[in-house]
């Protein structure tokens, strides 16, 4: 455990300093592209980029079962079996990389009609297309690499690469929304800088697993078919979650058009930051709890079960509080805004209360039960989930408008995460309720209430306006967490230390 604590230590920290920088640039990007884009290609933007998060889709999910014969493979020394494996995943994705390629290029007329592109901006919209699909192409094989970091604990290295790149984009896309770029070479800018961590995990890896080789001659498909069973179902969770977290943007845009995509990605983007900062606490959870199934090490399973969750919802609730009660000057910040509509402050706050729910219920449970070969039932709870989740958005769409999307992404979300998901986790795990209650209130109650008096004081005696802008949110938000870090060091420095 204690090499577990170490990595979560590094993980996490190195996992803020990628989420910090992804938001600090994207707060700003995102403000420049909404100001300087046309309705449409803000859309269109947007929604590409929601379509990159859907590529692991067609990793069938090897990707994920790439990172657990990693973890547990390397635990009990099967090196051999895991090049086998290994090197058919990776020529498997190399094949599919350049069908999905042709693919999409041969679909290209017919999806660019489907979205209702203006005539005067079919050329960029249509080379912005190519860019992209040729990018993801190129990204789709070397993203097995990050997933063998993963598997070997060194999400940290990930993480900073991602860093990296993010700093990179950032530089580029700024300069060339200041230069008046077109979209097309932004996005070939773009594409490039993110596909840039795949190529330097592929040596690292090497690197920290001499022993790996991915020659074809290790093709072997057996090797894959005695993993295809979860692999399948990996495949399928994913593509549940997919619907549920990225298909949004393309309900609207099928639905309503692509310009109402802006609509909803202003009340959107804040959720999204939460749930990119709360999914920090988890990366070290999927290796961490393979690893321990391996070796059948139940009490190591439960232990990481109590502290990941412990620690999710001490450090994630006071952010949620916070992105609640300061929503539309945060929104305000994102857009230039200088008014919030009730549709966009609605949809904003069913986003929020959505994703930290989200958060508290699957965050660590789905992970350490995927690796504890729960797939099966994880992927009936998550077909379930996506289904009610995309029929709700179509029908609350057509009837209530863009608001109607989000509420169909929030209302499953509470009712299968709470009554669904916990329930299973502490029968696995074989949890009394009692515990799992105990655990999460021992030495929380007096910060965050403490935290909730502060916030409440500030509201009541100094509301933040629309236009207070980073530096009055900064001193409330330090206002507020300053006595809730104090109060709450000693719970902090035992999660940390594991006790």
């Amino acid at each position: 455990m204690s090499l577990i604590r170490e990595r979560f230590l590094s993980t996490t920290l190195s996992g803020y300093a990628a989420i910090f920088s992804r938001m600090i640039s994207g707060l700003i990007l995102f403000r420049m592209m909404f100001m300087q884009f046309s309705g449409a290609e803000f859309g269109f933007w947007m929604m590409l980029w929601s379509l990159f998060g859907c590529g692991i889709l067609f990793d069938f999910g090897f990707g994920f079962t790439a990172q657990k014969a990693v973890a547990s493979k390397t635990a009990t020394g099967e090196t051999a079996e895991l090049n086998k494996l290994l090197s058919t995943i990776f020529w498997t994705f190399m094949g599919l990389a350049g069908t999905l390629f042709i693919i999409f290029q041969l679909i290209q007329g017919a999806f660019l009609s489907s979205i209702n592109v203006e005539p005067t901006d079919y050329e960029d919209f249509r080379l912005t297309y190519c860019i992209f699909f040729g990018g993801l192409a190129i990204m789709f094989p070397l993203g097995i690499f990050s997933e063998i970091l993963r598997g070997l604990k060194r999400t940290d290295i990930v993480n900073w690469l991602q860093t990296i790149s993010v700093l990179l984009n950032f530089v580029f896309l700024y300069y060339g929304l200041e230069a008046g770029w077109k979209m097309a070479h932004l996005m070939l800018a773009s594409v490039l800088i993110t596909a840039l961590p795949g190529v330097i995990a592929t040596f690292i890896s090497f690197t920290k697993l001499p022993e790996l080789s991915l020659s074809p001659t290790y093709f072997h498909w057996p090797a894959v078919r005695s993993q295809l069973g979860f692999s399948v179902a990996a495949y399928l969770i994913t593509f549940g979650n997919m619907i549920m977290g990225k298909s949004d943007q393309l309900v609207i845009s099928m639905t309503l058009g692509v310009a109402f995509v802006a609509i909803y990605q202003t009340g959107f983007k804040t959720s999204q930051m939460l749930g990119l900062f709360g999914s920090q606490l988890h990366q070290i959870i999927s290796p961490a709890a393979a690893s321990f199934h391996a070796l059948g090490d139940k009490s190591g399973l439960r232990k990481l079960y109590l502290d990941s969750s412990r620690v999710t919802f001490l450090i994630l609730t006071p952010c949620y509080l916070l992105s609640a009660i300061y929503l539309e000057p945060l929104v305000s910040i994102l857009t230039g805004l200088d008014s919030v509509s009730r549709e966009t402050f609605w949809i904003g706050q069913a986003l929020l209360l959505s994703t930290y729910s989200s958060q508290l219920t699957n965050g660590v449970s789905k992970r350490i039960l995927m690796m504890c070969d729960e797939q099966k039932k994880l992927l009936k709870i998550s077909l379930v989930d996506a289904g009610i989740n995309l029929s709700l958005s179509i029908v609350l769409a057509m009837n209530i408008g863009v608001l109607g999307v989000a509420l169909g992404t929030l209302i499953p979300t509470i009712l299968v995460g709470w009554f669904w998901v916990i329930p299973l986790t502490i029968n696995k795990l074989n949890f009394s309720l009692k515990e799992i209650l105990s655990a999460h209130v021992r030495g929380v109650i007096l910060p965050l209430s403490v935290f909730i008096a502060v916030l409440s004081i500030l509201e009541t005696l100094y509301p933040a306006l629309i236009d207070c802008g980073l530096i009055g949110l900064g001193w409330r938000g330090t206002a507020c967490m300053v006595p809730f870090l104090f109060l709450g060091r000693k719970e902090i420095m035992n999660l940390v230390r594991g006790k």
